[in-house]
């Protein structure tokens, strides 16, 4: 069975970044995946023979990871000002979860697809359509004169999540040499928390500067550089030049199915996903019941991205010695825990330090997380594999907006929270007894 981490330690793991990344760096891999790099006669021949190979490679590593800081700044910057602009058009709280429930099924039925698709035509092109979907989004929100109207942007940004996060962490394992893949990787995270870090702050203080349109603009506009950076990538041969894509589009659900490791992972994410709906649905809700405004809120899910993006590098780290696994149920409990308290506290300090703590656990889940799938993945199914891992997830954004909704209009909000957490906790026990059903502990996988 394959590793969390697919290299070994790193004698050197103290070097900066270029130094380190350039001295291991062999050829540059196909982009739709494989071992094999671009062949030098067509490396020249692309390039003039002037621009040397390893600098290429150092470069796509760098624009992919500029590219997903922009992607995740656009996602985030409309998270603070989304509900309170959903409420200003006329949404309920349960038809807000209804619009974040519309995102997650489009994300939810796109995720296996794309990830297939960008097996076999590799994972800019599907990449580029994600980053145009950003564009798109928040601008029909900016035009939007009643809550249907939301809709249609909804959707479109499901589609753009399903073709960016998951398909860029792909992409950069397949960028990096071996033994810095999981340095990598821990960049590609840790740029996307320092988006997700970004976005909330400037959306919710530009929504509070000149209005929700302003934030939309914002968004988009993060999106814009995200897509030329996209563009600039390093040209790669389309066809792979290694294992070949197997099977059809769904053939790695049942691969996943056949797997207790990855099954017990992906429900994992379905809770995970129930705490993040929680955070990022309902927390600007709650804030604005508690009379935070949008800046303020910001300010909160800041906090929360800050340290959530430190937490990720050393998590990547970590997990070569403890186990991916284990790391991956010590996020999750610590989140859910931080979600029940945090309709315990009404004050924007206890507030943002309850969501800092929840950022730390969240930054340990998704990095554990990501990179076990991708290293447990069958070579040519990688990136129908985490595709097929975000769909737990996406199953759950699915359902989770709505049955907080519910929730919050039966009861309120403090009960959403209460009950996402409670669940969380019975799915963490109910899948860490699934999965000492194949083995009593929860070793480190060694790489074979």
């Amino acid at each position: 069975m394959k590793a969390q981490f697919s290299d070994e330690t790193n004698p050197h793991s103290d070097y900066p970044f270029f130094t380190r990344f350039r001295g291991s760096i062999q050829s540059l891999p196909a982009e739709g995946g494989g071992s094999k790099g671009l062949d030098r006669q067509e490396h020249k021949k692309g390039c003039q023979g002037r621009i040397p190979l390893e600098r290429r490679e150092l470069w796509g590593v760098t624009a992919l990871c500029l590219a997903i800081f922009f992607t995740d700044a656009a996602h985030s910057s409309t998270i603070p000002t989304f509900p309170f602009y959903s409420i200003g058009l006329g949404a309920s709280v349960a038809l807000i979860g209804l619009l974040a429930s519309a995102s997650g099924v489009s994300t939810m039925l796109m995720s296996i697809p794309l990830g297939f698709v960008s097996d076999r035509i590799g994972r800019k092109k599907v990449m580029l359509l994600g980053v145009a979907c950003f564009i798109v989004g928040p601008i029909i929100y900016s035009f939007s004169t009643e809550p249907l109207h939301l809709f249609p942007a909804q959707i479109i940004l499901g589609v753009a999540k399903a073709s960016t996060f998951s398909i860029g962490f792909v992409y950069i394992s397949e960028l990096a040499p071996l033994d810095r893949r999981s340095f990598a990787q821990g960049l590609y995270l840790t740029s996307m928390g320092m988006g997700f870090t970004l976005g909330p702050l400037v959306g919710g203080l530009s929504a509070k500067a000149w209005g929700y349109a302003a934030s939309f603009y914002l968004s988009s506009g993060f999106a814009v550089c995200a897509l030329v950076l996209v563009l600039l990538l390093p040209g790669m041969r389309e066809e792979r030049a290694g294992a070949p894509p197997r099977g059809g589009a769904f053939e790695g659900f049942w691969d996943v199915l056949g797997n207790r490791r990855l099954v017990a992972a992906g429900a994992a994410n379905f809770f995970n996903s129930l705490l993040y709906s929680a955070t990022m649905v309902y927390f600007p809700l709650y804030g604005r019941e508690v009379g935070l405004d949008e800046s303020q809120v910001g300010a909160s899910l800041t906090v929360r991205g800050m340290v959530s993006t430190a937490t990720r590098f050393p998590t990547g780290l970590a997990a070569m010695r403890v186990g991916a696994l284990r790391l991956m149920a010590l996020g999750l409990g610590i989140s859910a825990l931080t979600i029940m308290a945090l309709p315990s506290f009404e004050s924007l300090i206890l507030i943002s330090a309850i969501l800092g703590v929840q950022g730390i656990a969240y930054g340990i889940y998704l990095t554990s997380g990501n990179v076990y799938v991708i290293e447990e993945a069958p070579e040519g199914m990688k990136g129908a594999a985490l595709g097929v891992y975000s769909t737990f997830s996406n199953i759950s954004g699915v359902i989770s907006p709505v049955l907080l909704g519910a929730i919050s209009t039966r009861w309120n909000l403090r009960a959403s929270f209460r009950v996402a957490a409670a669940l969380a906790l019975i799915g963490l026990a109910s899948t860490a007894l699934y999965l000492r059903r194949e083995a009593p502990s929860l070793e480190p996988l060694k790489t074979p």
